[in-house]
């Protein structure tokens, strides 16, 4: 292929990255980025006629069998109950037993660890009894923000990048010599040094890593509660993979089968500390992470090969040795495609809902990269086999630049969650200066659902702050367009909400407006007292109950 073309090419991988990079922050997916909430008893902002005799959070994901907790308090702030909060055998759903409770409004704060690592704390408010003024909005502005502001997560990003730089360098450069020992042997100085630099390197990326996780759980946990981590999946995984660190500073060189072991304790480690062991069957995913993490630690490791010991080299002297490397790197980036669809088809359950979350959007700018990688790389294997060095650096700088965007995708959407959001709908948008958010719980369809919107905020074109003269939501089945859109009719409530609280006017409805499972899409009008008119919309999901 011509310098010309190699440029397009280039110019390609750029193009995908800062398109990832633009689609991530687009708002019409999700980005939950831990366990998300599928069900709630009671619901979420809901007024309840009878007491609950218990508190019922249902999740997506599994959960730790450490660190959960359900409290519930009442207008004073005292809790109602000292039980302890119980965890489900299937590990998704906990429970916290109630006394009987007296009309008003209670807050419920719960707090637990995923199985992949993540924390989650949230609260929410129901009122009990008919006569009761609601106590809405408040408690759920927080929960509001926090799933639409991802952008206050980009520092832990690149803390994750550097690490999966970081171990898939160090591990790949290793591995070396398992497979590309005479090659190793014949450049042993420069091996060693850059093998030094990279284990360093990995070390150092991956407690920075580990402190910040520390900081993040540790908000999560109660103090007493933190020595709990080592009994959690992310805690055994650092309790392995930091020692390990340690270890092959001096151990790794001495001997490959010490060597080929040290990288495989280092996969399995990093295994239990992701979305592998939040998955019902957790050994069928954590068997596919350790595969996906060998493919591209020898992806890594043969282009650290070709740029640390020189493509024109490798090819003109070593030729044999160099055809084994691109057709290691080959190899291994099909088997990252086969076992990284293989997992993405179990975490979101076929791929139906791929395009509706963030996670599954960068899925696909992921695997774009991959077949962008497939023709970088052969366009250097067509090099090597023609004993042509001319022109095989650029094609290497194109290999390294797409594992570079790869290696960015990969800090991010792992840490998201892969799944559409099915449950109670939280959600919130500023329109014009106006916040506009809008809660629907349970979010069952078939079944009797509450509809709260609240306004808040906004100006007129005099400068007065905007009073609704009228506020209308309308629900239309997106699976079903020869279905007519349907109108909530909301009234407006009197509250005593928090003085702190971004709304001013709650409206509020129920009924089985959700008459049909499947894709809906949310429609919120404001119309001003000055006659200006606000629309927001988004698209959700709501299932028949389970």
């Amino acid at each position: 292929m011509s310098v010309s073309a190699r440029r397009r090419l280039a110019r390609l991988a750029a193009a995908l990255a800062l398109t990832a990079v633009v689609w991530l922050l687009l708002p019409g997916g999700t980005g939950s980025a831990h366990s998300t909430l599928t069900s709630a008893s009671p619901a979420p902002d809901s007024r309840v006629s009878t007491a609950p005799g218990e508190i019922e959070l249902a999740f997506n994901e599994r959960l730790e069998n450490k660190g959960y907790a359900i409290r519930v308090y009442d207008r004073k702030g005292l809790p109602v109950t000292r039980n302890e909060a119980e965890l489900d055998p299937g590990r998704r759903v906990i429970r916290l037993a109630l006394p009987p409770l007296e009309d008003g409004s209670y807050t419920v704060t719960y707090r637990l660890l995923s199985a992949d690592g993540h924390p989650v704390r949230a609260s929410y408010v129901f009122t009990l009894g008919l006569q009761t003024e609601a106590n809405m909005g408040y408690a759920s502005a927080s929960r509001l923000h926090e799933e639409h502001d991802l952008g206050r997560n980009a520092p832990y990003w690149i803390v994750r990048g550097l690490y999966y730089l970081g171990l898939l360098s160090a591990t790949g450069w290793v591995g070396l010599r398992v497979y590309a020992a005479p090659l190793v042997a014949a450049n042993r100085r420069r091996y060693i040094l850059v093998r030094k630099i990279l284990l360093g390197f990995n070390l150092a990326a991956l407690l920075l890593l580990a402190w910040n996780d520390y900081v993040r759980l540790s908000d999560s946990l109660e103090a007493s509660e933190l020595p709990l981590l080592l009994d959690t999946s992310i805690g055994l995984s650092y309790a392995i993979a930091i020692p390990a660190a340690v270890a092959g500073l001096p151990i790794v060189g001495r001997w490959r089968t010490a060597d080929a072991a040290w990288v495989l304790l280092l996969f399995a480690a990093k295994g239990l500390n992701g979305h592998a062991m939040g998955y019902s069957v957790p050994w069928v995913t954590y068997l596919l992470d350790v595969l996906h993490l060998a493919a591209a630690s020898l992806w890594a490791g043969a282009l650290l090969a070709f740029a640390g010991l020189g493509t024109k080299r490798l090819i003109g002297q070593y030729g044999s040795e160099a055809s084994r490397l691109s057709n290691a790197a080959f190899l291994a980036v099909l088997l990252l495609a086969a076992s990284g669809l293989s997992a993405a088809a179990l975490y979101t359950d076929g791929f139906g809902r791929l395009l509706d979350t963030q996670w599954g959007r960068l899925m696909v700018a992921k695997s774009f990269a991959v077949m962008l990688v497939l023709a970088a790389g052969a366009g250097l294997r067509r090099r090597i086999r023609k004993r042509r060095p001319s022109g095989s650096p650029g094609w290497l700088a194109c290999d390294i630049g797409l594992l570079l965007v790869i290696l960015g995708i990969t800090a991010v959407f792992t840490y998201l969650n892969p799944l559409a959001a099915t449950g109670p709908l939280f959600w919130h948008e500023n329109v014009k200066g106006l916040h506009v958010a809008a809660i629907i719980t349970p979010n069952q369809a078939g079944e009797i659902n509450q509809f709260n919107v609240s306004i808040g905020g906004g100006s007129e074109a005099d400068g007065s702050k905007t009073q609704p003269r009228r506020v209308t939501l309308r629900l239309q089945p997106i699976d079903r367009p020869d279905v007519a859109p349907i109108d909530v009719p909301l009234a407006l409530v009197r509250t005593n909400g928090s003085p702190l609280s971004l709304y001013d006017y709650q409206y509020s409805a129920e009924g089985r407006y959700l008459s049909l499972p499947g894709k809906w899409k949310l429609e919120v009008r404001v119309l001003g007292a000055k006659s200006n008119e606000y629309v927001t919309a988004t698209a959700f999901y709501s299932e028949n109950p389970k």
